[in-house]
């Protein structure tokens, strides 16, 4: 997706940088309520070594259901994630307004229907296309500071999923072993994204 404000010169679009800010943010977040959600069902359950597919196809139903939940209401009652919060950013309609319910509907259906829904080429990712919404930064816009509280959640977060995996009896079901995948795939995002945070931290002391 590259931002160039040429197509929609009208609409002062979120730039990559911001968007991939914001999916960082939302990402993690989104995925620890969602796996915390999964460990808290697990933990109802008694089971063996083996857990019916029935199950472990609920698990995975309660960990989109809470992601999708997470983005529908913040955009619904605020047009603005987490993520947005931090970034400045909002999402709109054609128009510059708030989007309605079923824009809103669309938009995190298809989020969560294309794992390549950030790719587009018309500057607009594929969900923001299929609800005829927009990802616009405003300036004007309350900001807060989510990064530190972010970091720190997901550090807390990830600590307290590894010592779940680790302190488990030593046989893992099939299902522990995703879940060391998930924590494996959510720990390197988070490492990657903390890098490159220090960069731009860097960066910004070195030109002051």
């Amino acid at each position: 997706m590259k931002i160039t404000n040429s197509i929609y010169p009208n609409h002062n679009l979120a730039n990559e940088t911001e968007r991939g800010d914001n999916l960082g943010i939302d990402f993690i977040m989104s995925s620890i309520f969602g796996l915390t959600a999964v460990v808290i069902y697990f933990a109802t359950l008694e089971y063996g070594s083996h857990i019916p597919f029935k199950n472990k196809a609920i698990a995975f139903s309660i960990y989109i259901a809470v992601r999708f939940v997470y983005y529908f209401i913040f955009e619904l009652w605020f047009s603005r994630t987490p993520g947005k919060f931090q970034t400045q950013t909002i999402v709109v309609n054609k128009d510059g307004g708030t989007p309605n319910i079923i824009q809103l509907l669309i938009r995190n259906i298809v989020r969560f229907m294309s794992i390549i829904s950030g790719i587009s080429d018309d500057e607009r990712a594929i969900h923001d296309v299929a609800s005829n919404t927009f990802v616009i930064q405003d300036s004007n816009l309350k900001k807060i500071e989510l990064k530190r509280f972010w970091h720190l959640l997901t550090t807390i977060a990830i600590g307290l999923l590894w010592m779940y995996y680790i302190l488990k009896t030593p046989e893992k079901s099939s299902t522990e072993t995703g879940l060391l995948i998930t924590l494996i795939l959510v720990t390197i995002f988070a490492a990657i994204i903390g890098f490159r945070n220090l960069g731009k931290t860097s960066n910004q002391k070195k030109y002051r």
